[in-house]
């Protein structure tokens, strides 16, 4: 829990700073209104949709390649994945607005903002630099600030992914009644990841939910678990940062839904 905790005490003097304001100012307005959905596209699509994302470190990746992230998005995009993750926060993860400006418009896909929300300023940063889907993350928020924060995106147009670690979270992502729930196979108390993790919390599933399994998937067969318990979406990351043919991993991983 510590290396979260620590994340949320810096995103709270980050808006304290002005931080946010600032960002506002400089960045511009990135129109990302003709790109479609993400529910659209798992709904379309027979196989496993892929959020193929787009990271430069991480507090428990300490060996992710340098690489040319326009080559890597526009290699996303032609190996059929159904979105964008692009990593926003710059202090744990290297990452940054102004890389989701130039990276949003390198792509049809929509892009998730991957950050660590807590307040609607960074929903509207998020939204001015192009993003089309956002993440809120159920253990840094109270029930209240969940519900506000998930129906603020959605009247700025944004889709939103609902982040889980367990059951009891998954009972309070599904009171703000979800398109997307995102289920995190990395344990935030040791940080080790498992892919068993997915089925054991989608067991309380609700039907009409798109349900994505997040972290530590790395083959086809990982991707076959995460399926059969019921993921129609699975977050990438590590894996694809590291593959030798990016387009050939990928479509490696685009397993029929429900696959036995």
């Amino acid at each position: 829990m510590m290396i979260l905790d620590d994340i949320v005490i810096y995103k709270r003097k980050l808006l304290e700073s002005g931080y946010y304001e600032k960002l506002q100012e400089q960045l511009p307005h990135v129109d990302v209104t003709h790109k479609t959905t993400l529910a659209s596209l798992i709904a379309q699509d027979e196989r496993i949709a892929v959020i193929a994302e787009v990271k430069s470190k991480s507090p428990s990746v300490s060996d992710i390649p340098s690489r040319n992230l326009e080559d890597q998005v526009a290699a996303y995009t032609e190996a059929g994945a159904s979105a964008i993750s692009i990593l926003t926060d710059e202090q744990y993860f290297g990452g940054s607005f102004e890389r989701l400006v130039t990276l949003t418009q390198q792509t049809s896909l929509p892009v998730l903002c991957k950050d660590f929300v807590i307040d609607k300023q960074q929903i509207d940063v998020a939204h001015q630099a192009g993003a089309s889907i956002v993440l809120l993350i159920v253990n840094i928020l109270s029930d209240t600030e969940l519900a506000s924060l998930h129906e603020y995106a959605q009247s700025k147009g944004l889709e939103v992914l609902v982040e889980v670690h367990d059951r009891e979270e998954l009972s309070r992502a599904l009171k703000v009644q979800p398109t997307f729930v995102g289920v995190n196979n990395r344990d935030l108390r040791t940080f080790k990841t498992d892919v068993k993790h997915t089925a054991d919390i989608l067991i309380s599933r609700q039907s009409g939910i798109h349900y994505i399994s997040e972290s530590g998937i790395r083959t086809a067969d990982d991707v076959s678990q995460v399926a059969r318990a019921g993921a129609e979406g699975i977050l990438v990351g590590e894996t694809l940062m590291k593959a030798d043919d990016v387009g050939e991993t990928l479509r490696s991983l685009k397993v029929m839904k429900g696959a036995n």
